[in-house]
Parts: structure tokens; C-alpha cells; sequence
């Protein structure tokens, strides 16, 4: 089990470096995900310790609540996502920006290894969606199955349901192609008309399929 910790997940100051450490010793290999959102652009920063630990920071540059979400093999590790109040000292207090930007490191663990790799924008709304199994041809009992592009919209956990017609949830299985595009299969048990919900980054994905 992945496990984080540290002051950076709970607050700190403008323009200081907020730290926080990912202890993923007891979590065997996989791929380890962080993002940033805030009033701002945070450059975050992700070192190997050796020991199976990483330490992260990440820099705020206005204040304001940051949202650090952590992921393993695509799912929240316990806690996430952390909210840290970011402050300024000013005789006037703060504000905040409406303007939200996300700040994305991509790390691969593998026992004691963890690696700063690329930084982008997470853009759910650049998720492509195709394939029969999102369809009006869908038959029960039949095996179904359809892609999810990810390829333009960052890196994110995406999550994937299907609704029978009386709201019973089927069987997903969805299968990590190494490209940035996914395998959704499903058989659906009923005839009628199944929902199909997907979401990425916890955001809904424009329906146009």
C-alpha cells in the first residue's frame, strides 16, 4: 500500500517549496501519478531516495487552496486528494484566482525507483471515444467493447461504467494499451438500452459517441 505524507499535503507559503514524501515500499511495481491544481501553475519536482521512497515538492506561486492528487496503478492512494491552504502574509490578507491550471509529473516506480519524466495539461474534453460497444447496436449477451483516446488529454485515471436498463452495473474490464488508449470490454446481460459512463481525471468526457 502506497502511503504519503508530509507538511506540503496539508498548507505552506508562497513561493517556499511545499514537500511531501510517497513511500511506495509496501506497493510493489507500478505507475505512480501526481498532479497539482491551484490558482496558479505549480513546478513540481519528484526524486528517487533509494530506499523505496520518493520525495516531491512543489513550488506555489500564488495563494490559495491547491488540490495533490497522488495515484497508483490509476486509483487515489489513501488520503487523496490532499488540500493544502497555501498563504501569503500581507497586511491586507489574500485572494485567489479563478484561473485553474494543472501541473502534471508522470513517475514510474518500480521498487525503489522513481523517475521525473514529462509535465502537460490534463484536458478531458480531448478524450476520443469509439468503437461498437458505444453503439445502438448493442445485443445482450454479446461481448462488446469500444477505445478511449487519451492520447491529446494528459495523463489521468480514468474510470469507465456501464448501467443495465433497470441500473444494475455490469462488468468492466478495461485494459491499459501502453499508447495512451484503452480497451473498454463489457457484456451487457439484458436487452435495452445500457448507460455509459466515462470520466477522466473525475471529469466527464464530452458525449459524442
Amino acid at each position: 500500500q502506497v502511503k504519503a505524507f508530509g507538511p506540503g499535503l496539508e498548507g505552506g507559503l508562497v513561493g517556499n517549496p511545499a514537500e511531501f514524501t510517497i513511500d511506495t515500499t509496501g506497493a510493489g511495481t507500478g505507475g505512480l501519478g501526481l498532479t497539482v491544481e491551484g490558482p496558479t501553475e505549480a513546478k513540481i519536482e519528484c526524486s528517487d531516495n533509494g530506499d523505496g521512497t520518493c520525495s516531491v515538492s512543489y513550488l506555489p506561486t500564488e495563494p490559495g487552496d491547491y488540490l495533490v492528487n497522488i495515484l497508483f496503478e490509476n486509483a487515489h492512494v489513501p488520503g487523496s486528494p490532499f488540500r493544502a491552504d497555501i498563504q501569503i502574509r500581507l497586511a491586507n490578507g489574500h485572494g485567489k484566482l479563478s484561473a485553474v491550471f494543472v501541473r502534471n509529473v508522470c513517475c514510474t516506480v518500480s521498487k525503489a525507483f522513481c523517475r521525473y519524466l514529462t509535465a502537460d495539461i490534463v484536458d478531458p474534453s480531448k478524450v476520443k471515444v469509439s468503437g461498437p460497444g458505444v453503439g445502438s447496436g448493442v445485443r445482450a449477451n454479446i461481448p462488446q467493447s469500444f477505445t478511449v483516446d487519451c492520447r491529446k488529454a494528459g495523463v489521468a485515471p480514468l474510470a469507465v461504467a456501464v448501467t443495465a436498463p433497470k441500473g444494475v452495473a455490469e462488468p468492466v474490464e478495461v485494459t491499459d494499451n501502453g499508447d495512451g488508449t484503452y480497451t473498454v470490454a463489457y457484456t451487457p446481460s439484458v436487452e435495452g438500452a445500457c448507460s455509459v459512463s466515462i470520466k477522466y481525471a473525475e471529469e466527464d468526457v464530452p458525449r459524442r459517441y
